[in-house]
């Protein structure tokens, strides 16, 4: 494929033989307690895929604090180093979220718990409903204006420099809202940043988020299986979260089948799929790491950039 040049391509088959260990990674049980709805990842996905994965990112870690480590002592300063941000990208659906909390416990596991990892989702950065519908563009919650630009490169900058004990602010997917409430950082040495919106750029802007991280990761798949994704992620939430009186989709749930497969259909048609389309599917070459999934919700393919 031309748009990979600049990329090695591993199949399934040779990226997992990079990595090759008996031991027991992740339980199945800790796996089903971070596995995302309807994503269908396995003990074999941890061994072949993440695995491999994590220890590359364990190998641009230590590259990372040697070099700023030289740096230092040719500057005859002494300054610790900022954390090291991993961004991952991808569509709604795609399975970031379980990908991001795989990332997270493998890191601990991988560091034995002596690196602080800490895991970051830009859905907080969003803006609070109240101001999407003072805008008049709540139908474009999840695109590039529907975030507080500002406030996430802030965050990042502050933590570039590291500065101590930051707020991070918090997204409830059961209200649909940000949260008043915030929680702190514990001064992290490796910082996961998930987010649709990791990878954009806003030519307005100064910088770019990408010019803060230290290796990025997409998640990809062909659109007709994340659209299919996320009509069956509806479906089960219309059967589980949506139950819930306090849920922000609950009036929902009474659709008939019918009706709520009209409705879903029509978000993915007028808001995530031009949003994947015109805002995040072209950030992927931006990206360090790409990992394709084919139809079964498995990762096939891994293309790493040169």
């Amino acid at each position: 494929m031309n748009e990979y040049k600049q990329y090695y391509h591993f199949p399934r088959e040779n990226w997992r033989e990079l990595e090759i260990s008996k031991d027991q990674i992740l339980t199945q049980e800790e796996l089903e307690q971070i596995r995302g709805l309807n994503d269908r990842i396995s003990l074999s996905d941890i061994a072949e895929i993440y695995l491999p994965l994590v220890k590359l990112l364990a190998i641009q870690y230590h590259e990372a604090i040697f070099i700023h480590g030289e740096k230092m002592d040719y500057l005859k300063k002494k300054e610790d180093r900022p954390p090291f941000i991993i961004a991952l990208a991808g569509s709604v659906a795609v399975g970031k979220s379980t990908t991001a909390r795989v990332l997270k416990l493998m890191l601990d596991r991988w560091f034995s718990k002596t690196r602080e990892v800490e895991l970051v989702t830009t859905d907080g950065f969003l803006y609070p409903n109240a101001e999407l519908e003072k805008r008049g563009i709540m139908n474009k919650k999840g695109f590039p204006e529907s975030y507080d630009k500002k406030k996430f490169m802030d965050f990042l900058i502050d933590l570039k420099n590291n500065k101590k004990n930051m707020e991070v602010p918090l997204y409830s997917h059961l209200t649909y809202d940000v949260l008043r409430d915030t929680r702190k950082l514990a001064n992290p040495d490796i910082v996961i940043v998930e987010g649709i919106n990791v990878l954009q750029a806003d030519l307005d802007q100064i910088f770019f988020p990408s010019d803060f991280f230290d290796f990025s990761i997409y998640l990809d798949a062909a659109e007709e299986d994340i659209k299919r994704w996320y009509l069956e992620r509806f479906f089960m939430l219309r059967e589980t979260a949506f139950q819930d009186e306090s849920s922000y989709f609950h009036k929902y749930s009474d659709y008939s089948d019918q009706k709520a497969d009209i409705y879903a259909r029509e978000v993915w048609d007028t808001i995530n799929g031009p949003n994947l389309k015109e805002n995040i599917e072209h950030t992927k070459y931006r990206a360090d790491l790409l990992l394709y999934k084919g139809s079964n919700h498995l990762i096939s393919d891994v293309y790493l950039r040169r």
